[in-house]
């Protein structure tokens, strides 16, 4: 299999399956945790055993998403780096063997012999230059196209790389190569996306394995640990925060008051600054902290400033209301919990992206960030993953520099 969300694989998952959930139901009858993991262990020696490069159909798809299903656990953490950065690298090297892109999540096709212009393909790929060998003449040649609305979904290099005409995209192998990364990488971060709205509902089978990417993750990682970070408890970073939770914060008119600082901030609030990954959710705050220090200093004030923005005044108008919060977050209906409370009612979860939109519409005004997040955490835990990248990514550069200078 070229791609594991391509239409060979959407096809058995459909019919075979009916859908993503049902696979995974049956996946730990299958396939041992031991299976799953060697789809990842080889990352260090940089050689992929010759078994998992031959895995085929349904094989290869049971063990492909076991790991999905893992990373459901911790959707942006370094087990997802790991698994996407060893899975990339699996089937490059499958598209590479086949010599062909046919077959993926990419909808590309061929470019037939006549329909670039020959004086547009003489200038592109140099067909004059008698001095260029066949490897050159092979990485010139515009063998793929796509339309263009797809394209410009991927690319984000400029366009004067890419040539462009009758609304398609012509690209050379290597540039699409490059567009079927990046196309992966989406498709990738979607299904986790996904799988983590279920992860309460799936085997405890995929636990183990996202244990077990956890340790491997550290050592393959252990060099980058220290400047990437982890989805950890954390100051809160406002700047990141998706923006329905920006406009609760900013306050809101009568009507979406107990939603949006009740339901949603006190939810989003809590988890993202004491628990940001959950590993289940029926977890509680004192599961997460010793004391109350923390919730007391650095969340509730700021619920109780955004519902003081409100209009009117949510705690001036409703002072019951603050019993409310803490029922929320867990502790029962008091106003004077201690952490031994918590446990007596659920620490609410933050509502997913589709509850949101039906139950307070006002606040839902999607960002370019919010493409494939299904819940506001996820956006805030993804937007804090690629900061941890960025950093480290530049601290590396820095010492790259010190030492070429």
């Amino acid at each position: 299999m070229l791609d594991p969300f391509g239409p060979e694989a959407r096809r058995l998952i459909e019919d075979e399956f009916d859908g993503v959930e049902e696979l995974l139901a049956v996946i730990p009858s299958y396939v041992s945790i031991e299976a799953v993991l060697e789809r990842v262990m080889w990352i260090k020696s940089r050689e992929i055993p010759r078994e998992v490069l031959e895995l085929e159909g349904i094989r290869d798809l049971f063990t492909f998403y076991a790991l999905l299903g893992a990373l459901a656990f911790s959707p942006y953490g370094l087990e997802m780096e790991l698994v996407k950065e060893a899975s990339i690298r699996l089937y490059m090297e499958r598209i590479r063997k086949a010599g062909r892109l046919e077959g993926t999540a990419l909808p590309l096709s061929t470019v037939e012999r006549d329909e670039i212009p020959g004086r547009d393909r003489t200038i592109l790929e140099k067909t004059h230059h008698t001095e260029l060998g066949p490897e050159e003449r092979k990485r010139l040649k515009l063998e793929y196209k796509i339309h263009l609305s797809k394209f410009l979904e991927l690319w984000d290099g400029s366009l004067r790389e890419v040539y462009i005409r009758g609304g398609n995209a012509y690209l050379t192998r290597d540039q699409a190569i490059e567009l079927w990364r990046r196309s992966f990488e989406r498709n990738f971060e979607r299904a986790v996306n996904l799988l983590y709205e279920i992860r309460d509902e799936l085997p405890d089978y995929y636990l183990r394995i996202y244990e077990r990417l956890g340790e491997l993750a550290r050592e393959h990682f252990k060099e980058r640990l220290e400047k990437m970070g982890r989805a950890e408890a954390q100051p809160l970073r406002f700047d990141l925060f998706p923006p329905c939770v920006k406009i609760a914060l900013g306050g809101v008119p009568a009507g979406l008051r107990n939603y949006a600082i009740t339901v949603l901030l006190t939810s989003f609030l809590s988890y993202a600054r004491l628990c940001p990954n959950p590993p289940r959710r029926d977890v509680r705050i004192r599961d997460c902290v010793s004391d109350l220090s923390v919730l007391e200093k650095e969340i509730l004030p700021v619920i109780i400033e955004a519902g003081n923005r409100c209009k009117p005044p949510l705690f001036e108008d409703q002072p019951h209301e603050i019993k409310n919060i803490w029922y929320h977050l867990g502790f029962g209906l008091t106003d004077r919990p201690s952490l031994e409370d918590s446990g007596n009612s659920p620490w609410y979860f933050p509502p997913n992206c589709s509850k949101i939109k039906a139950n307070a519409p006002e606040l839902c005004r999607p960002d370019r960030d919010c493409r494939n997040v299904k819940n506001p955490l996820t956006y805030y835990l993804r937007k804090l993953y690629l900061e941890s990248r960025k950093k480290g990514k530049g601290e590396s550069g820095e010492t790259d520099g010190e030492k070429n200078g």
